[in-house]
């Protein structure tokens, strides 16, 4: 059986890696659309940018592009900046060696390595780049060079929450009232999701459709929908391994009970009772990704509190 400590540090390397490939997604096509209308209120903007991430008690000065891209792109104290989530997978990384590819803890660090100190916003794109393009790295080699073993399902599952997470927040901050073509684009652009859409519609970008496509696609590897069906899948092996597998009274581990009433609810509503209280149904969502990560915590890497 894994050490609890060996599978507490890959679920947040898994976690942490994702929130700075999404970090940098958001902030990429958010900023840029500040830094590029020149009708839009700069500190209002930025504002609702912070919104997304959670970031409240703002000071006047903290409401511009710079200020973001200090805060939540180059911070190496702030875990949730693209820099500092990185670094902190590192650091997990670097406790859990021997259950990482030669090839996963290279990249890691070559990524650490090559973070900048400080992005001005006139070369934001590049430095946004980099981090993308780094995470894509980290995820293709974690994917091709890793047994699927127990380290493999642990970090999986901890990509896929941040993955639900990150996707609930940016839903959440959106502008429901706000259908335009221009902003649904937006939208769809920060969750990665622009392109797919339109293979998948063939048409013009529709707001409710592209809600749709973004929750309840079961085959857009980001939509939450596939999201939590392949977190189930990995939680259900996870289960089999130490013997907790669904028996005639269902499952009794708490994790999969959590999401699994949270798919059933995507999965079978309409998406008009979905969007009836959309901020309170993307909170719950965001909930959802706690209540798993603390049940994980009491099943598997904390077992003895």
């Amino acid at each position: 059986m894994m050490l609890s400590r060996i599978a507490d540090s890959m679920f947040w390397i898994g976690r942490y890696v994702e929130r700075a490939d999404q970090t940098a997604r958001i902030l990429d096509v958010s900023l840029q659309s500040i830094t590029e209308d020149a009708s839009l209120d700069e500190g209002e903007a930025c504002a609702g940018v912070y919104q997304i991430f959670g970031v409240d008690g703002l000071e006047e000065s903290d409401r511009s592009v710079q200020r973001v891209l200090d805060r939540l792109v180059t911070d190496r104290q702030n875990p949730s900046s693209v820099a500092g989530a990185l670094l902190t997978a590192r650091e997990n990384a670097r406790g859990v060696r021997e259950a990482l590819s030669t090839e996963v803890w290279e990249s890691l660090n070559t990524t650490s390595l090559g973070l900048p100190r400080g992005v001005r916003p006139s070369r934001m794109h590049g430095a946004f780049q980099f981090a993308k393009d780094r995470c894509a790295v980290v995820g293709g080699l974690i994917d091709s060079s890793m047994t699927r073993d127990e380290a493999w399902l642990f970090l999986r599952i901890g990509q896929l929450l941040e993955r639900v997470d990150m996707l609930a927040r940016n839903l959440q901050a959106h502008d429901l009232e706000d259908s335009s073509d221009a902003s649904t684009v937006m939208l769809l652009r920060s969750c990665s999701a622009h392109e797919a859409y339109i293979r998948s519609y063939r048409g013009r970008v529709r707001a409710a459709r592209a809600i749709e496509f973004l929750l309840l696609d079961s085959i857009f590897p980001r939509s939450a929908a596939h999201c939590l069906s392949e977190i189930d899948e990995a939680l259900d092996t996870l289960a089999k391994l130490h013997g907790n597998s669904f028996d005639r009274l269902g499952t009794a581990e708490p994790s999969r009970r959590i999401i699994g009433r949270a798919l059933a609810s995507l999965r079978f509503r309409q998406l008009d009772d979905i969007v009836e209280d959309f901020d309170d149904e993307m909170e719950q969502l965001q909930m959802v990704t706690g209540a798993v990560t603390r049940a994980l915590g009491s099943t598997y890497f904390h077992p003895a509190a």
